[in-house]
C-alpha cells in the first residue's frame, strides 16, 4: 500500500473538501468561550447542532517515512427537553497510516499491522445538565461515552463496541475558557478475535483570548491510557499548543487553529510529535 502515496493523499483531500463544502448546510453556533451556560439562557426544547470542527493533523512518529495524515470530523449537538440538555460530540477520522499506531484509533489495544487507508471507529458522548442551574463560572455535567466499530480495516479499528461513564467540566472567567471532558471505557461485544478494550482518555482545552481575533490554546488529542496494554505501553501525554484566528465571512464565523504538540510520554512505536491544524465554521 506504500506505492500508493498519491491514490491515498486524493482521498484525503478530497474528503476534506467535501466536509468544508458540506459545513455551511450545518446549523453551527458555538466557538470557544461560548459555553453552554452563555447559549443556554431561556429554556428551551428541540434539537440543534451547535458546531462542526475539522481537525487536520499530522503525526510524526520514530520511524522515518512512517508519518500518518489525518483528518477528524467532529460534530457537536443538543437536545432541550423537559428542563434538560443533552449535550453531544460525535468524532470520527479518515486517516492514512503507513502502519499501525498505537491508540489510534482510541482505545484499540491490537491494531492491525498493515497500512491502511479509511473511516476509523466512531467515539460520541453524551452529557446532561439541567438549563438555567449553571450560570456561574463552574458547568459540571455527567454523561456516558461509547465507542462503535465502524472502521473499515483492522489497523483503524478495534472490532468492538465499548461503553462506559463520562463527566464535561467547564471553567468561564475573563478571558480564560477551561475545563476538560473524561471518559472511561470498557468493551462488552464485538470480534472475539480481538483483544478487550479498556481505555481512560482525558481531554483538556484551554482557551486564552489575547484580543477578538486572537487566543492561545491547548487543546491537545487527549490524555489517554490503554489499561489492556503492557507496562511502558499505556499512555499518551501530550504537551504544546498555538493559536487561533477568529474572523468572519458575512455572516459567518471562522476559526483557524494550529497546534504542535510532542508526546512526552508514549508507546515505544507510538507518535513523538503531532501537528493539528482546525478549520471551523460559526453560524
Amino acid at each position: 500500500m506504500k506505492s500508493a502515496p498519491n491514490q491515498r493523499s486524493r482521498l484525503l483531500v478530497a474528503t476534506a473538501l467535501a466536509v468544508l463544502i458540506a459545513a455551511p448546510a450545518v446549523q453551527a453556533q458555538e466557538a470557544h468561550g461560548e459555553s453552554e451556560s452563555q447559549v443556554e439562557e431561556a429554556p428551551w426544547s428541540g434539537f440543534r447542532v451547535g458546531s462542526m470542527r475539522n481537525w487536520i493533523f499530522r503525526s510524526f512518529m520514530v520511524d522515518e517515512g512512517d508519518d500518518a495524515t489525518v483528518l477528524g470530523i467532529e460534530l457537536e449537538s443538543y437536545l432541550g427537553i423537559g428542563g434538560y440538555s443533552v449535550k453531544n460530540i460525535a468524532y470520527i477520522e479518515v486517516a492514512d497510516f503507513p502502519r499501525a499506531i498505537p491508540g489510534q484509533p482510541p482505545g484499540n489495544p491490537s491494531p492491525g499491522d498493515e497500512a491502511a487507508t479509511g473511516i476509523s471507529d466512531l467515539l460520541s458522548g453524551f452529557w446532561i445538565s439541567k438549563q438555567g442551574g449553571h450560570h456561574g463560572k463552574h458547568h459540571f455535567a455527567p454523561g456516558i461515552a461509547m465507542q462503535l466499530p465502524t472502521a473499515t480495516s483492522e489497523t483503524l479499528g478495534s472490532g468492538k463496541w465499548s461503553i462506559g461513564p463520562s463527566f464535561d467540566y467547564e471553567y468561564e472567567s475573563g478571558d480564560l475558557f477551561a475545563g476538560a471532558i473524561a471518559l472511561q471505557i470498557w468493551s462488552f461485544a464485538g470480534d472475539s478475535d480481538r483483544k478487550s478494550v479498556s481505555m481512560l482518555m482525558i481531554k483538556p482545552f484551554v482557551y486564552y483570548s489575547l484580543s477578538d481575533h486572537w487566543d492561545l490554546t491547548y487543546v491537545p488529542y487527549g490524555i489517554s491510557v490503554y489499561w489492556n496494554k503492557p507496562s511502558g505501553e499505556k499512555m499518551y501525554v501530550p504537551i504544546g499548543g498555538g493559536a487561533q484566528y477568529k474572523t468572519r465571512l458575512g455572516s459567518l464565523g471562522l476559526n483557524l487553529g494550529a497546534q504542535l504538540f510532542n508526546n512526552v510520554v508514549r508507546p515505544t512505536t507510538g507518535t513523538v510529535w503531532d501537528l493539528r491544524l482546525l478549520v471551523e465554521l460559526v453560524f
